[in-house]
């Protein structure tokens, strides 16, 4: 588990955490990081090529965590360095695309080569593209199905145009980690 702990004269905690993000190209994952970090959305995102590492401070009510984001590209020819770039991870996030089943079953296949070096960390799964409902194809309880059969912490469906449940995402992650960390007792401001 890739942790960095420091604690500072005050005693206050200032942490590190890794976290992956990974699904299909197009789905929706640089767009997911990026109304995180900035809250815009951009329509004209390029695709990532192998990945692009973002960092986001979240205030604590004992210090700070520093979230290292990990934005994985998703284009099958990447594939062999899941587990290089998976290398430490805290947690992750498997994101697929609401109106694209395909990339739903992919998760199937993402899921596997994360879970090789990046054991028993939290994953969330999380479908994308909310706001694009009246082309839906993906039904909840098929990716509550997936969920629930790839042990993921959680399901959360989002919308990077909207904003909605953006940042829910990262919380619940994050609330996650600290309480595998043993710091369940920590919270979010």
């Amino acid at each position: 588990m890739w942790l960095d702990l420091i604690v500072t004269e005050q005693n206050e905690l200032n942490l590190t955490y890794k976290i992956c993000l990974f699904g299909d190209s197009g789905v929706g994952k640089t767009s997911i990081v990026n109304r995180y970090l900035t809250n815009n959305f951009l329509t004209n995102i390029k695709s990532t090529l192998g990945a692009a590492i973002h960092i986001k401070y979240v205030e604590l009510d004992k210090g700070k965590a520093t979230l290292q984001v990990w934005d994985f590209g998703g284009e099958e020819k990447f594939k062999f360095l899941i587990s290089s770039y998976a290398q430490g991870a805290s947690g992750g996030i498997f994101m697929f695309d609401l109106t694209n089943y395909d990339s739903l079953i992919n998760v199937i296949n993402w899921h596997p080569e994360f879970s090789k070096v990046a054991r028993r960390v939290p994953l969330i799964l999380v479908g994308g593209k909310l706001d694009l409902e009246q082309q839906r194809i993906c039904r909840r309880e098929d990716a509550l199905d997936i969920k629930n059969l790839y042990e993921f912490q959680n399901y959360i469906e989002c919308s990077s145009k909207t904003g909605e449940n953006v940042d829910l995402i990262f919380k619940d992650l994050l609330i996650k980690i600290l309480s595998a960390q043993g710091y369940a007792q920590i919270k979010l401001i």
